[in-house]
């Protein structure tokens, strides 16, 4: 069984793989509520693409905030982290490593699919992935009637289930989806999806 000091090492490793990996899109810092974001879109994301695999963010546990998907986890590692001086946050908000003796940790699976999130987040930018937090059919239900509970993140969510329905027409324009990789078919993907359904401003 995991325990909380367990997760919250993992939980640690994540957010400064993640700080590590933003700089490849140009950010020098990021914000907790991206943080929190971005953790929750590889989460729904990875139930998505590997529906039958377990997804390696089930540890994370998102509830509704104002400001879009919240763990307490994740909460809860930026501040361990702070405690430690890995990080440091200004009075904006603003996220960075302290210094770079913080390596990338030895997880490589959840690294290379935390580098096709952060790829994505650099063609699309963060208002398109706030639009797909708030816009995002399981979290509008939870927003519309207030709930508590847990958000659901798992590959039977409502999220997911309005993904597959454009998944068919989207593989259609698509010669052999075998022969391209998950980056280039989350790329596509969204290029499709966000002409479809989500509008920014």
């Amino acid at each position: 069984m995991k325990t909380k000091i367990e997760e919250l090492y993992r939980a640690n490793d994540d957010i400064i793989d993640l700080l590590h990996l933003i700089k490849n899109i140009g950010w020098k810092t990021i914000r907790e509520q991206s943080i929190q974001r971005l953790i929750y879109l590889s989460k729904v994301l990875y139930s998505f693409v590997y529906e039958t695999n377990i997804n390696p963010y089930e540890e994370y546990h998102f509830s509704v905030s104002v400001s879009g998907p919240y763990s307490e986890l994740i909460k809860r590692s930026i501040l361990d982290l702070k405690v430690r001086e890995v990080i440091e946050e200004s009075q904006e908000g603003d996220i960075k490593l302290i210094d770079n003796q913080y390596k990338l940790s030895e997880n490589e699976n959840k690294i290379e699919w935390l580098k096709i999130i952060v790829y994505i987040i650099g063609l699309y930018g963060e208002s398109k992935i706030f639009s797909f937090t708030i816009n995002d059919p399981l979290y509008k239900e939870a927003v519309e009637t207030n709930s508590q509970k847990e958000l659901n993140a798992s590959a039977e969510n409502i999220t997911i289930k309005v993904l597959k329905e454009f998944k068919l027409a989207f593989e259609e324009t698509l010669e052999n989806v075998s022969e391209i990789s998950k980056q280039e078919y989350l790329e596509l993907y969204f290029e499709y999806v966000f002409g479809k359904i989500i509008t920014t401003k």
